[in-house]
């Protein structure tokens, strides 16, 4: 019997364009968490937009074993490449927003 494929997504790094394959299951529910924790924001710090994805991803997928700060900086950059989240600074500090 052949096993059976997931379907996959391409993430792509805004500066440097590298590509990476993740499974579409793992990408959806972390890009809804990001989009999630930035909604209702005006900026987040990388530390506290991970806290976020990683209590939100809890809750929807206990069973989830990979890393969740990992997957939320490489979907990050996924959707600063799309356009849909950006990185700024404010007094002194590196923010995420999404992009108006």
């Amino acid at each position: 019997m052949a096993k059976a494929t997931s379907k996959k997504i391409i993430v792509t790094h805004p500066v440097t364009g590298t590509e990476r394959k993740f499974d579409v299951a793992i990408y959806e529910p972390v890009k809804a968490a990001i989009l999630q924790s930035l909604k209702s924001s005006k900026g987040k710090t990388f530390t506290e937009l991970t806290d976020d994805v990683v209590k939100i991803i809890r809750k929807q997928i206990p069973e989830f074993k990979g890393s969740i700060p990992w997957y939320t900086i490489s979907i990050r950059l996924d959707l600063e490449t799309k356009g849909i989240v950006e990185t700024f600074v404010e007094k002194g500090k590196k923010l995420n927003r999404l992009v108006k």
